[in-house]
């Protein structure tokens, strides 16, 4: 393995891979020295290739947002950009590319991986397995969304990060929409009585005054299509203000619990 790492360094100190030619597809790859990185937060950095400054985006995650134009600095957006910095200076990078090389802001999407005395590290698991990040599948990319899905259930089973900081917060829709601009950007349990459960397109979404729960339909959320309008269920995620009131966008069913009866 020190051979390993060894290897992967001085192959990374010769120098950065070309970028110039590629189409995307989930074979293509890339080193990357860590010289001259700049964490913009917990899922985006940008490093010089090709001579100039790219801006990438990790793959299949989310983070709190540090700079958002709105809510400022979100919950454990520190946290998020911190423990990102600590992962991909642990060691050299590799980028590993999905179906997809960029996205509409013409940023480059990639899981970044980092070589370890032990072995590979792939940071957008390691952050989502910290609780600092949820999952963010946008097809075609997600080739590794199970690895992502399992880091989640990892932390939620552990308490870890967000779900720590969710446990004791329990609200009602009421009172999440009555604190709306306090709780904007911040990781909270609310209990609800469905007044409204439908699926619209691609998506799915749950109700119940100004608080409505979004899900994109996948294999992942399809569970919520079990719900229905009087259903009790505790919600746990991240507070988002939206033109028609409060959002709490969802990834799995794992954040989303049919109450007991009794």
């Amino acid at each position: 393995m020190t051979r390993l790492l060894a290897a992967a360094a001085a192959l990374v100190s010769a120098a950065i891979l070309s970028l110039a030619g590629l189409r995307g597809g989930p074979d293509v790859q890339s080193l990357l020295s860590a010289a001259g990185i700049e964490v913009h937060d917990g899922d985006t950095i940008s490093a010089p290739l090709n001579g100039e400054r790219t801006t990438i985006r990790y793959l299949l995650i989310d983070t709190p947002e540090l700079h958002h134009p709105r809510r400022g600095k979100e919950e454990l957006a520190l946290e998020a950009a911190g423990a990102n910095r600590t992962l991909i200076s642990s060691g050299p990078l590799r980028l590993e590319f999905d179906e997809e090389l960029r996205d509409r802001y013409g940023r480059l999407l990639a899981y970044v991986w980092v070589f370890l005395p032990e072995g590979e590290l792939l940071v957008n698991e390691e952050l989502v397995r910290r609780g600092l990040a949820l999952p963010l599948i946008i097809p075609p990319n997600g080739k590794h969304a199970g690895r992502i899905f399992s880091a989640m259930e990892e932390a939620a089973r552990d308490g870890a990060g967000l779900w720590n900081r969710s446990e004791n917060r329990v609200f009602t829709p009421s009172q999440v929409w009555s604190e709306a601009t306090v709780l904007a950007g911040s990781f909270v349990t609310v209990r609800m009585t469905l007044e409204r459960a439908e699926e619209r397109g691609r998506r799915i979404f749950l109700s119940q005054g100004k608080l409505t729960v979004t899900a994109y339909r996948n294999p992942r959320t399809e569970g919520l299509l079990a719900l229905g309008k009087g259903d009790r269920v505790t919600v746990r995620g991240k507070v988002l203000l939206s033109p028609r009131g409060c959002e709490i966008p969802v990834a799995s069913v794992l954040q989303v619990s049919r109450d007991s009866d009794g």
